[in-house]
């Protein structure tokens, strides 16, 4: 029996950000809110709409890291001050939602109670789900999400290039995981559509529209990973640095075609895909390498930071996890040094 469930409460429209937070703080009665975000919007116009969406009885202590900190260390101050949050908002990137997911689970184990979470994602979404063991898919998910696509409007190329090649890894390896999920499976295939419809758009324009496609592409890709984390973002995640430039999007876009080459598929599922993506004629491999072209990150990990003498360390690390073998491993990721 499959159970499936998803118990975010979720806000999606245009300029929604502070009635949306307003109505929800408000209905759940909270008062000290934990503003979390990365130190570069502690001045911006997103962080001035956070601040303007609180009750004004609201009493709100901020927490800020730089885009370079150690996320597990970000999230211990939480529990070193004496402010206990009743709620957590976490605004802006990924990373600041991790953060204040990390201080969600801190907080209950310091002080036995689990405070709400908040999440006002930016045009990267949510962060992939905890692969620690720490806690399950359901329980790491923010308990209200707020999708407002003006926040992202004037974001760099570079991080809309990000989005869209987290959304598409993750929702070709969610539907393609073997685990039967067929709600996950329905946004996964959502998010595929919108992907490869968006594609030539990145470079032309950041219309709103091309923003709120981003914003839903990304949403229905993080919550088709019900299903799991594939074998491509186990990997990134394992390679990854932000300390040292070395991000998750640029190792996913480099592993990808690299990772199909090497899996085993459900043929039906990969004819799916395929006619999805307009190559109904092409194998899975080359129709993604050829979807991707005109992604501007490197194809190399060697160009992208990552030194080939920590594959064995890797391979050990995440050997047994989404389905890898030390083996595999070494067959997915050495040609592409």
């Amino acid at each position: 029996m499959t159970l499936i469930t998803y118990p975010t409460r979720v806000h999606f429209a245009d300029d929604v950000l502070q009635e949306a937070l307003h109505s929800e703080l408000e209905r759940s009665g909270c008062k000290a809110p934990l503003l979390v975000s990365e130190a570069s919007l502690l001045e911006s116009e997103f962080a001035d709409r956070i601040l303007s969406g609180l009750p004004v009885s609201s009493r709100p202590q901020q927490l800020t890291f730089s885009h370079h900190s150690d996320l597990r260390q970000a999230a211990k101050t939480a529990i070193e001050q004496p402010y206990i949050p009743d709620v957590i908002i976490a605004f802006g990137s990924a990373r600041a939602i991790e953060v204040g997911r990390k201080c969600r689970y801190k907080l209950m184990q310091a002080h036995g109670k689990r405070p709400l979470l908040f999440a006002v994602p930016g045009v990267d979404g949510l962060p992939g789900p905890c692969t620690r063991n720490l806690e399950t898919w359901r329980s790491g998910l923010p308990s209200v999400l707020i999708c407002d696509p003006t926040v992202a409007l004037g974001v760099e190329t570079v991080q809309l290039w990000r989005s869209i090649i987290l959304s598409l890894v993750r929702c070709i390896e969610s539907y393609l995981a073997v685990a039967y999920n067929p709600t996950a499976d329905g946004m996964a295939l959502d998010a595929l559509i919108r992907c490869v419809s968006n594609f030539p758009k990145i470079d032309k324009n950041q219309e709103l529209n091309l923003l709120r496609e981003l914003m839903a592409a990304s949403l229905n890709a993080a919550l088709s990973q019900e299903k799991g984390v594939g074998p491509t973002l186990t990997l990134a995640a394992a390679l990854a640095d932000p300390r040292a430039g070395i991000e998750e999007p640029e190792l996913a876009h480099a592993i990808f075609p690299s990772a199909i080459k090497f899996a085993s598929l459900n043929g039906e599922k990969v004819e799916t895909l395929l006619k999805l993506m307009g190559a109904p004629d092409q194998s899975l491999e080359v129709a993604l390498t050829r979807l991707m072209a005109p992604v501007p990150f490197s194809k190399n990990l060697s160009d992208l930071g990552v030194a080939p003498e920590i594959l064995d360390s890797i391979a050990h690390r995440v050997d047994g996890q989404a389905g890898l073998t030390n083996e595999m491993i070494h067959k997915v990721l050495d040609p592409i040094f």
